[in-house]
Order: structure tokens, then sequence, then C-alpha cells
């Protein structure tokens, strides 16, 4: 494997002998493949795979953030292209959703794929699909067991149901509840509450109590005790 430039000068050329390492697994590898296929179809992305005409590929949008940097990394079977907009600059920004990866990088790799799968000399496959690793071959997918048998198994709740309804567990609101804080007061209640509507005398007025000791006492100066009452 290597890295080239536009005029076809290595870059970066990579021993696959011995001395080679493996970072993930055949398996875990394919299955992170057929993940970023959902980018390309109902991602970030959408729509890609099928504007191209290709099989199998997979992608990823990135964008950091304050929208200084937007990624399209785009690969399939043969051939993976990455392309990045932005400034070396952090300071300057992309200030709207044209500077999502989505927007702005993706177009560009898609026009580049476009030619590349234009020329014919290149020998990229628009059918090309990834290897499945050995090890899958005989795995049955949750998805595909539905087509090998007749009748769905039991659900999580066994064979036997019972005969009840589902709608037997529903809530049931009581139209004739009334809550507390509707309820109109009860009698005892209304006793008990205070009267606010009563109002104290006025400073300066003279207490009712001097007023009438002093008219009292008044009328048994005059009259003596006998008119008193």
């Amino acid at each position: 494997s290597r890295i080239e430039d536009r005029n076809g000068n290595v870059i970066k050329r990579f021993d696959n002998g011995s001395n080679r390492k493996e970072a993930i697994s055949e398996v875990t590898a394919y299955r992170m493949c057929r993940m970023m296929q959902g980018t390309v179809d109902i991602g970030t992305a959408a729509g890609l795979r099928a504007r191209l005409g290709i099989a199998e590929m997979g992608g990823k949008t990135g964008t950091t953030n304050d929208n200084t940097d937007g990624w399209f990394m785009g690969y399939t079977p043969q051939l993976l292209g990455g392309v990045w907009i932005g400034c070396d600059d952090q300071f300057i920004r992309l200030e709207n959703n044209l500077g999502y990866g989505g927007q702005a990088a993706r177009p560009i790799w898609e026009y580049f794929f476009k030619k590349v799968l234009a020329d014919k000399a290149l020998g990229i496959d628009k059918d090309a699909k990834f290897s499945v690793p050995a090890e899958m071959q005989n795995e049955i997918n949750s998805a595909d067991i539905m087509e090998m048998i007749d009748t769905l198994p039991p659900g999580a709740q066994g064979e036997d149901e019972g005969v009840g309804h589902p709608n037997d567990f529903l809530y049931q609101p009581n139209k004739e509840y009334i809550p507390p804080e509707s309820q109109p007061p009860v009698e005892e209640n209304k006793k008990q509450k205070r009267d606010t509507t009563s109002v104290g005398p006025k400073i300066g007025d003279r207490n009712p109590d001097d007023t009438q000791k002093k008219k009292k006492g008044f009328l048994r100066r005059l009259f003596g005790k006998k008119n008193d009452e």
C-alpha cells in the first residue's frame, strides 16, 4: 500500500509483510464498514450512495467545534478518499450550516468520485462489495432468521397469556373526581376562617370602651346608681 500525490509521486509506502500488526479483527472491521453505510444512505450524507450508483460504500461527516473545520471521509471496497475544508488560522470560522462536513466537504468528495467512476481506465467497479470474513459465514442475524421459520416464537409473556386484555391495565381516569384544590369549601371551614373584612380603629380614634365608660360615669353622677342601667 502507498500514498501518492496528484502527480503519482509516492509519499509513503507501507510494508504489508511480516512486520504488520492487526489493529482490529476482520469481523470488527467488516461490521464497522457496514455500519458506516448508514451515513451515506440515511445519515448526514443521505443519498450519496444512491446518486453514485455504488453497491456498497461507507462514509462519515465531521465538523469541529465552532465550525472551524469540516470533513468527509468516504470509501468503497477499492478506494478511500477524504476532504477537509477550513483555514490554518482557527480564528477564521464558517458561521452558518454550510460549513458542516456534510454540506461543504461532502460535495467535493462526491464530485471527485464521480470523475473516478467515469474513468474506466482506473478500474473502480461500482458493483464491488466488501469481503465477508469467513468467521461470519455461518452467523445468523436476528433479521435473517425471520425468513427461515414458519411461525414466530412466543414472546416474553410466554405461551399462557390468560384471558385478560391489555386494555384492562390501562389507566382509566375518574371523570367525577375533583382534586382537593378545586373542591368547594366545607361549612365548618367557612366558620373557622377569620373575617378579614373588619376594619380596626384609625390612628388617633378613641377607644369605644373608654367612651362608654365615660358615658356611664356621667349618668351615675347625674341620676345616681338607680338610673345607672
